[in-house]
């Protein structure tokens, strides 16, 4: 007989919660696409419009990660939320107006760094 594990929250709050957890990192990340493209100066229109478009792309692409990432093996599971990170990553860093060479470094960091952290927690759960 398997044992599976008990759940904090049942299948409606998961279900809300596949949802609600975009938008509200969505509306966090505009905002930090915001003030990074201020650059410390005074708040201006552009840079709110630039925060909300980044925000309704971020949950756009979150949303779609997560509904493609349920039907691909672990490897490929793990390489898209981590391409996912990186790239969300490099664009906020972008914004600061830094340079491109250690936007790239980082962004490419973290892709492996995240990348690594969940191939190893989807092959060490066997029923992942």
């Amino acid at each position: 007989m398997a044992h599976t594990a008990p759940t904090v929250f049942g299948e409606p709050a998961h279900r809300l919660a596949r949802w609600v957890l975009p938008v509200v990192l969505g509306l966090v990340y505009g905002n930090w696409v915001a003030v990074n493209r201020r650059h410390g100066g005074p708040i201006t229109g552009s840079d709110l419009a630039w925060g909300v478009w980044s925000a309704l792309a971020f949950v756009a692409v979150c949303v779609a990660v997560v509904q493609v990432t349920r039907r691909l093996r672990r490897d490929l599971h793990a390489l898209l939320r981590a391409v996912f990170a990186g790239v969300a990553l490099g664009f906020l860093y972008s914004q600061t107006g830094d340079d491109l060479r250690p936007v790239v470094i980082t962004s490419v960091l973290v892709t492996a760094g995240v990348f690594l952290l969940l191939f190893y927690r989807f092959h060490t759960r066997a029923d992942a």
